[in-house]
């Protein structure tokens, strides 16, 4: 048992790593892809160009 619960954690935390990861990937497609833009108000403008 004792050798058991190391292995949970490590095998929780690979998940929860995967996880994150996986919905990362998902977050930063939607904000890439030019498909998304179709709701009212979701456009995303570019920062205004610095003053030289």
């Amino acid at each position: 048992m004792a050798r058991l619960i190391p292995l949970i954690l490590i095998a929780l935390a690979v998940w929860f790593w995967l996880r994150a990861r996986r919905k990362t990937a998902a977050y930063m497609a939607s904000y890439e892809s030019p498909a998304g833009r179709d709701r009212e108000g979701d456009e995303r403008r570019e920062p205004p160009a610095p003053a030289a």
